[in-house]
This record gives C-alpha cells, sequence and structure tokens, in this order.
C-alpha cells in the first residue's frame, strides 16, 4: 500500500498526531506543474476548511 492509512490512525491513536483527516486526496499521472496550480490551490482551500495544519506527502 502507498498511503499509510493504517499507521497514520495508529499513531493518532497513540496520541503522536492530534488526528486523521476524514478526506484524503490523490494526484495522478505526470503533469506539468503549471497545469497542476488551479488543482492544488482548491485543494489548499479544502484543507484549510477541513483545518488541516498538515499533510503527508507519498511520491511514487
Amino acid at each position: 500500500m502507498i498511503f499509510p492509512l493504517d499507521r497514520l490512525l495508529e499513531l493518532a491513536e497513540e496520541g503522536f498526531i492530534g488526528s486523521v483527516a476524514e478526506t484524503h486526496y490523490s494526484f495522478m499521472g505526470a503533469i506539468d506543474p503549471t497545469e497542476a496550480e488551479g488543482h492544488v490551490r482548491e485543494l489548499a482551500v479544502r484543507l484549510k476548511q477541513e483545518d488541516v495544519e498538515a499533510i503527508l506527502l507519498c511520491p511514487v
């Protein structure tokens, strides 16, 4: 598995992190970063609305 959800949930249960967001996001494929900017900005707005304080990037 690429996204370590089980481990994140364990870390939250142990109190090492506060919690895990209910929604998880993914970008797929090779795209020009300038074309992704609008999507990334939209995602940033959503993350702020969900009070997300940190993110985990899993490049593959």
